[in-house]
């Protein structure tokens, strides 16, 4: 009588290291795909951090006293801010060379290079500041002493001094500092500069008699309002 066949201790053997086999195949695949989106996320995360670095590098050098686009430091000039265009960031600021950029103020787009879909983004509180232009023939007599205050603040005055004949203007002060002064007498255009912090009183030693006209003034009061810097910076370009 014949004993009923369980199966060949080698035919099991067989069929447990294929699945052996198949299970160390998938385990490679997984550690595979899983190295794979890890590497893509750590090149992913030094990206970022590097945009981060450019985009704070840009908007420090944006707002410092040596940028085309200030007048002082974090203080932009207006006019210098709505002329600057792409053309000039890459040779004014060479750290955005080659990266898209985008630079906007308040919610105005100043410039855009490439296309800064992602990256980073800093953003800044700073100063704009715009001048203007006022021309005044202010009357100086000797009931005033020679003396005139101007209404606005400023910080530099551009004087015209046409004194008449017979008359010697030898001395300016602005606030009783001596801005000019010539023993022989002053005549004809001058530039000083003043204290943009105080209002200035200007005065003149004369000898002889000044009339209306005989000085014309020209200064240069600013406005300041507060606005929002905003930088990206996307490695991609």
């Amino acid at each position: 009588m014949r004993r009923a066949d369980h199966g060949r201790p080698d035919t099991r053997a067989q069929s447990n290291l294929v699945a052996l086999v198949a299970g160390l195949v998938a385990l490679s695949a997984a550690i595979a795909l899983a190295l794979a989106l890890a590497g893509t996320a750590f090149d992913g995360a030094d990206r970022g951090v590097e945009d981060r670095r450019v985009a704070t590098s840009l908007s420090e050098r944006l707002v410092s006293a040596e940028s085309p686009l200030t007048a002082r430091a974090n203080v932009l000039d207006a006019d210098a801010v709505e002329s600057f265009a792409a053309a000039d960031l890459d040779s004014a600021f060479p750290v955005a060379e080659n990266r898209s950029v985008r630079i906007r103020l308040d919610d105005r787009t100043l410039v855009e290079q490439g296309d800064p879909t992602d990256g980073a983004t800093v953003r800044r509180v700073v100063l704009v500041q715009r001048e203007e232009t006022i021309t005044t023939d202010p009357s100086l007599t000797a009931s005033n002493d020679y003396a005139t205050t101007l209404p606005r603040r400023t910080s530099r005055i551009e004087l015209s001094i046409d004194p008449p004949d017979g008359t010697r203007v030898t001395t300016v002060r602005a606030n009783d500092r001596i801005v000019l002064r010539n023993q022989s007498g002053l005549d004809g255009p001058f530039e000083v500069s003043v204290s943009r912090f105080e209002t200035v009183r200007l005065s003149f030693d004369v000898e002889g008699s000044l009339q209306q006209g005989n000085v014309t003034l020209t200064y240069y009061p600013a406005e300041t309002k507060k606005a929002v810097l905003e930088v990206t910076v996307d490695d991609e370009q």
